[in-house]
């Protein structure tokens, strides 16, 4: 026994496209707001570990040559 499909109005469905809109509207906004939210914080987070990075260069006992070789990887042997 075949089933027919339920009628529905224009109108009943116009309702609910509108309220589906509202409710995707909702969460696109919440979806921005928590992105930039999570920017800020890995923005901060970056900050602090740049600072930390300087200050453990201007403790250090090498020169910045030695740290800046280090860094990209290259050693001494290299540059003979």
């Amino acid at each position: 026994m075949a089933r027919g499909r339920k009628k529905v109005s224009t109108d009943s469905l116009d309702a609910k496209i509108e309220q589906q809109k509202s409710i995707m509207e909702k969460a696109k906004l919440k979806y921005e707001t928590e992105n930039e939210a999570l920017a800020e914080l890995i923005k901060l987070r970056n900050e602090l570990r740049k600072d930390e990075l300087m200050a453990a260069v201007i403790k250090s006992e090498h020169s910045y040559e030695e740290i800046m070789a280090f860094i990209k990887g290259s050693t001494e042997s290299e540059d003979e």
